[in-house]
């Protein structure tokens, strides 16, 4: 994985876990939510300036938009995805039923 994709899902992680929507971030930064979009999907790169900005409006230091590890901890992922499906039954159902339409299941 790239580091603007380990950065497109680092933003987009920060991002939602604040409720922000990519068109109010966007807005924020002043730059067009087609523009933020390609960041968070990993094909561009924002200016330094933005990062600032970025780091600013989700309330993080700026190392915090590029702290990456936690992405390729498997033995993490699995703990944390195996306490919330057995804590929370909504959730492990959205999860069987997205799995399976995908064919995972």
């Amino acid at each position: 994985m790239s580091i603007k994709e380990q950065f497109g899902k680092r933003l987009r992680e920060l991002r939602t876990g604040k409720n922000i929507t990519q068109e109010k971030l966007s807005e924020a930064i002043g730059i067009q939510p087609e523009n933020y979009s390609r960041i968070e999907n990993g094909l561009s790169f924002p200016k330094p300036e933005n990062i600032e900005k970025i780091a600013l409006i989700l309330g993080v230091d700026t190392k915090e938009l590029f702290e990456f590890d936690h992405f390729s901890d498997f033995n993490l992922i699995k703990e944390r995805l195996t306490k919330k499906l057995t804590s929370d039954e909504d959730t492990a159902r959205l999860i069987y039923k997205f799995l399976k339409s995908i064919g995972k299941l």
